[in-house]
């Protein structure tokens, strides 16, 4: 092919278009396999069998194929969708799925971690979203740890110590009946928008080595917070009237409660609009910086689940919807590629 290219120069566009064809139909068969692989494991784990689970794994998936390419980084997009699929289960069983009890032992059992065969399972939806967990983080934490040349498990288990700690806070809140200060709100929402174990693991997949310093510098922490804030702010603009139906406060209600009655909703979501905005310019600055100790690859991982939430939550909450990004699915992974008819004639794809 390439010598088509470089002595009928007449035909270059059409063979360079046949290249691309075929790069995009290769890729698309890696995808469909890497989701047959997916779709296996969520069996396997029984996530299926959890009646209030949302199945959410093809929309992480596409969410990783779109922005995590070369074929090297199939076990970065597994770990995206594995992890993003997992968070989902966990919100549901915290918001709808799970009594008060289930959450304080499921949590209890994350904060065990290998110690956990010393309680028992107070349900068999604990049981299967911890032991999903479980194996999903040892396994993947193994793998990295060998691509780290370094002990990161630990560290996956802290990220996931972390979210149910911080879930657990809004489960007292809820509970309680106590209403949080839009800051105190924002600092454990940032955690609870679960976009930790999906990215944090993921940046030990993708090429550069992490030391243990990069991860405790102020930088690494500084990404995290930028693009959870933004990604939860985005989340509940597009939210708040099905989380007010199901008696759940956001930065939306907050703000109009403890305006003392000065504030409309459209009012609150218009004034989220500029922390959105200012959080996604300081994401991308922070990005775009020369002098960084965290990989440049590293800190486009931090970018790209940006863009992932306004992919999801611009213009609505197309992540809840079932139908709303299926075509986007269907055309990334398993349409061929429609190309328009002037550009068919002669093409050689052989």
């Amino acid at each position: 092919m390439l010598l088509h290219i470089l002595s009928r120069p007449w035909q270059r566009n059409q063979d360079l278009l046949a290249l691309g064809v075929m790069d995009f139909s290769t890729s698309q068969i890696v995808c469909q396999q890497e989701l047959q692989h997916l779709e296996s494991w969520v069996k396997d784990s029984r996530l299926n069998q959890l009646p209030f689970a949302r199945q959410k794994l093809a929309y992480f998936y596409l969410s990783a194929a779109g922005t995590m390419l070369p074929g090297e980084l199939s076990d970065a997009r597994i770990l995206w969708a594995k992890n993003g699929a997992l968070t989902t289960v966990v919100d549901d069983f915290f918001d709808v799925g799970g009594s008060k009890k289930e959450l304080e032992n499921l949590t209890t059992l994350v904060e065990m971690w290998d110690k956990h065969k010393e309680i028992q399972y107070y349900s068999k939806h604990v049981e299967i979203v911890f032991s999903a967990i479980y194996n999903s983080v040892n396994q993947l934490g193994a793998k990295a740890s060998a691509v780290q040349g370094r002990n990161v498990t630990k560290h996956f288990v802290d990220i996931w110590q972390d979210l149910m700690r911080n879930m657990m806070t809004e489960v007292e809140w809820r509970e309680t009946g106590y209403i949080p200060t839009p800051e105190e709100y924002m600092e454990n929402a940032v955690v609870t928008f679960a976009l930790g174990p999906i990215v944090l693991p993921a940046l030990y997949f993708i090429g550069p080595k992490i030391t243990e310093y990069t991860v405790r510098d102020t930088e690494y922490n500084k990404l995290f917070r930028l693009m959870s804030t933004c990604g939860r702010l985005l989340n509940d603009v597009q939210t708040y009237e099905r989380e007010y139906i199901d008696g759940k406060i956001n930065s939306v209600s907050l703000l109009v409660h403890h305006s003392g009655g000065s504030m409309t909703i459209l009012e609150a979501r218009e004034e989220l609009q500029e922390p959105i905005d200012t959080c996604r310019r300081d994401l991308l600055r922070l990005v775009l910086k020369e002098d960084s100790v965290m990989p440049r690859l590293c800190k486009e991982l931090f970018w790209k689940m940006c863009k992932t939430c306004y992919f999801f939550y611009y213009k609505g909450d197309a992540f809840s919807s079932p139908e709303e990004k299926v075509g986007a699915v269907d055309a990334v992974i398993h349409e061929p590629l429609q190309l328009p008819m002037n550009l068919l004639p002669g093409l050689d794809l052989s």
